[in-house]
């Protein structure tokens, strides 16, 4: 049976990070508060809201890349 968190992390290591955010950020378990808005972030950035964030004053691609590293510390 596929979990969640293997699904993702497959998405992870085949280089589909916005597939493999959309399934971690709902994950409420193993990151703090600020990972999860981190990961968040990225994952509406990557689809097509990028623009409102920027309008908020947030580095949407910091973001992402944090959300990347968050997500290789952790899982891979």
């Amino acid at each position: 049976m596929e979990t969640k968190t293997s699904k993702a992390t497959f998405l992870l290591r085949a280089g589909n990070l916005k597939e493999a955010l959309s399934i971690f950020r709902t994950f409420r378990i193993g990151f703090t508060k600020e990972e999860r808005r981190t990961l968040q972030i990225a994952c509406e950035s990557l689809s097509g809201n990028s623009l409102f964030y920027q309008r908020l004053g947030i580095d949407t691609n910091k973001e992402i890349e944090k959300s990347k590293s968050i997500l290789v510390s952790k899982y891979l």
